[in-house]
C-alpha cells in the first residue's frame, strides 16, 4: 500500500511517528507515502524515521524537486497526464543527482504545475487533455468545467510550452 497523506482534501493528518510506526509493524504492506501537506520539511523528518526502501513520493507537482533534494522518490502527478514524458525527466534527472539540470527542467514546467490547479481538480488537468484533443470534455456533476479566464490562462501557459499551436 501506498498512503496518502492529503489532509488538505480529508481532514485527517497521518504523523510521521504513525507512518514510521505503521512501517515497522507492515513492512511488506506499507511500501510508500504520497505526501500531500506541502511542507517539505515533512520529507526530511519522515526520512530519518524509515528505511530507504520506503517510497515517499510528492503529491504536489509543483513539490516533486525541493521534495526529491531533501529524500523523497518521485511524484504522484497530476501534470504527467499531459506532460508525461517531461515529468519523467525532471524525477530521472533528479533521482540522478543532477539538481542543477532538473531545476531548469522544474522552473520551465512550474507555470503549468500551478496552472492545473488554478481551479479545483481534476478540472483544469481535463481542460488541459481536452485542449489537446486527448479527451471529450465531459464533467458529471459536481464537478463543472473551469471558467473561461482560466481555461484561456491554461491555454496561454500550454502554449508557452509548445504544447498547443
Amino acid at each position: 500500500m501506498i498512503l496518502y497523506n492529503i489532509p488538505g482534501r480529508c481532514g485527517v493528518d497521518i504523523s510521521n511517528e504513525t507512518m514510521a510506526r505503521l512501517r515497522r509493524d507492515f513492512p511488506q504492506r506499507v511500501v510508500g507515502l504520497k505526501e500531500a501537506t506541502g511542507n517539505v520539511d515533512r520529507v526530511s523528518q519522515l526520512r530519518m524515521l524509515v528505511d530507504r526502501e520506503f517510497s515517499i513520493l510528492s503529491g504536489d507537482d509543483a513539490l516533486t524537486l525541493p521534495m526529491m533534494a531533501v529524500g523523497a522518490q518521485g511524484v504522484i502527478s497530476v501534470a504527467s497526464n499531459v506532460i508525461p514524458r517531461e515529468v519523467t525527466d525532471l524525477v530521472h534527472t533528479a533521482l540522478k543527482g543532477d539538481f542543477e539540470r532538473a531545476g531548469r527542467i522544474h522552473a520551465k514546467l512550474y507555470p503549468l504545475f500551478k496552472d492545473l490547479f488554478i481551479e479545483t481538480n481534476p478540472g483544469p488537468v481535463k481542460a488541459a487533455l481536452a485542449l489537446l484533443g486527448q479527451i471529450e470534455e465531459c464533467y458529471r456533476l459536481p464537478m463543472v468545467p473551469i471558467s473561461e479566464a482560466s481555461k484561456s490562462q491554461l491555454r496561454a501557459t500550454m502554449r508557452s510550452l509548445g504544447l498547443l499551436p
